[in-house]
């Protein structure tokens, strides 16, 4: 534990001199910048004996929200199998998922989520296929922390997309899960000077933003020696680009302090590109490539870094 709150406290200097030599680049002064970091990780308490709704019932469900959801591979997933004459052969088919998110916001900008996977293979006559997950898929995922979406602000989260299983079938070595292989994330988020985001803005509503991460993860597989290695480390930087309403484009860039602890899973870098409403009862269309992406100076992995790697995905969202 002295180690992660070490690792903790680099990240935390590493970003606070970042947020104090930020020349103001949009009007503000060095004070509103100074008060605006300051408000990270806020609990004003008396916030949660104010009560929204008339209705006791509705007071009770106040700050869920969640989504529903469809994805979509533009890939195959490829299985290898071996026959009782020795011969090995591929199947390709299309997985797709189907999800359910729930989040709660009790307080300020803290909250938790925990969203359910369901697995799909329409080359088949019924296309609910749970044996089509493999190792690596979860059955549910989930988060907590804080973050706040103002710029200037800090933010401090947890995150676990590992193979997470409902019912895990200990013959296996499933776990419901496995808490050291997740993923804590300290960032800080902040404006774009305004003579540079000019331009890229072609309409009113336009805008760009950007975020800065140090990413831990406690334990994690190296791929290499077939061993499980610990503390794996990243730091991340990720601008978003609305170019009209809710039309955007994001991509994050990733660096490896050790570069020996980046897995072929791990991308370079990350991007997408949609339509995004956050208000709920709104429908999103999204597409997401978190495969392998390597820079062009680096060498890409075997089946992945593509854009047929990508998803294409549908939302909608709710709120109580």
């Amino acid at each position: 534990m002295c180690s992660l709150f070490f690792r903790w406290a680099m990240g935390a200097t590493v970003l606070l001199s970042l947020l104090l030599t930020h020349a103001p680049c949009r009007g503000e002064t060095a004070q509103e910048i100074y008060h605006a970091a300051l408000s990270s990780f806020s609990m004003p308490l008396s916030d949660l004996m104010e009560k929204e709704h008339d209705s006791e019932w509705n007071n009770l469900f106040s700050g869920f929200s969640g989504s529903l959801a469809f994805n979509y591979p533009l890939a195959d997933t490829v299985e290898e199998s071996r026959g009782p004459d020795g011969t090995q052969t591929e199947t390709g088919f299309r997985k797709a998922t189907v999800s359910a998110t729930f989040k709660y916001n009790p307080i300020s900008y803290w909250f938790a989520s925990v969203t359910f996977n369901g697995y799909l293979n329409f080359d088949e006559s019924n296309p609910w296929c749970p044996d089509c997950r493999a190792p690596w898929d979860p059955d549910f995922s989930y988060a907590f922390g804080y973050d706040d979406w103002h710029p200037y602000t800090f933010s401090l989260t947890y995150a676990n997309y590992g193979g997470n299983r409902i019912n895990p079938d200990k013959e296996k070595g499933e776990k419901v899960t496995d808490f050291s292989s997740g993923t804590y994330s300290l960032g800080w988020k902040f404006p774009v000077p305004r003579s540079i985001e000019e331009l890229f803005i072609v309409h009113p509503t336009g805008g760009l933003g950007g975020g800065i991460n140090y990413n831990l993860t406690p334990t994690y597989s190296d791929l290499a020696s077939g061993e499980e290695k610990s503390w794996k480390q990243s730091l991340s930087l990720t601008l978003k680009y609305t170019i009209y309403k809710w039309w955007y484009a994001t991509i994050t860039c990733y660096y490896y302090p050790r570069p020996d602890q980046q897995q072929p899973w791990d991308p370079d870098y990350t991007y997408g590109f949609g339509y995004f409403d956050w208000h709920p009862g709104t429908v999103s269309i999204q597409y997401n490539n978190y495969s392998g992406n390597r820079y062009p100076w680096n060498e890409s992995p075997e089946d992945t870094g593509s854009f047929k790697d990508g998803s294409i995905s549908v939302l909608w969202s709710w709120v109580w």
